[in-house]
């Protein structure tokens, strides 16, 4: 009887993940804003779309360090070259964007060096 009854929860269990899983559709990434996210929305640039579907890639880190009192923003890269800061998502157009990715400090430190301690908002246009 003990192994039934493990038996019949353990498919009580699996059907129920399963269920979950398919009513929620597929899982939406985080740290990704995808073309067909931005479609959706009616907006005319990167700072528009990211201030709708992620405001918290806009969002200071905090003071890195005692000496500088100056909160650290993301670092804006156009399809892998450095573009500027926060400012410069106004002067990208919401319909050439294919991708947004945030990348956070310690992974943009690792890809592109030093200085990037509020992550990165990485930027790719379609082609």
């Amino acid at each position: 009887m003990r192994i039934t009854l493990a038996w019949f929860v353990a498919l009580v269990m699996l059907a129920g993940c399963a269920t979950r899983g398919a009513e929620s559709g597929p899982r939406r990434d985080r740290d990704v804003i995808t073309a067909e996210e931005i479609e959706e929305i009616n907006v005319a640039t990167a700072f528009d779309v990211i201030r709708q579907l992620r405001p918290e890639y806009l969002r200071s880190r905090g003071q890195m360090s005692l000496r500088d009192s100056e909160p650290e923003y993301a670092v804006v890269y156009l399809n892998g070259v450095k573009y500027g800061g926060l400012e410069q998502l106004r002067t990208i157009r919401a319909m050439d964007i294919a991708e947004i990715r945030y990348i956070s400090a310690s992974d943009a430190t690792t890809r592109w060096g030093t200085g990037h301690f509020g992550g990165v908002i990485e930027i790719t246009v379609k082609t």
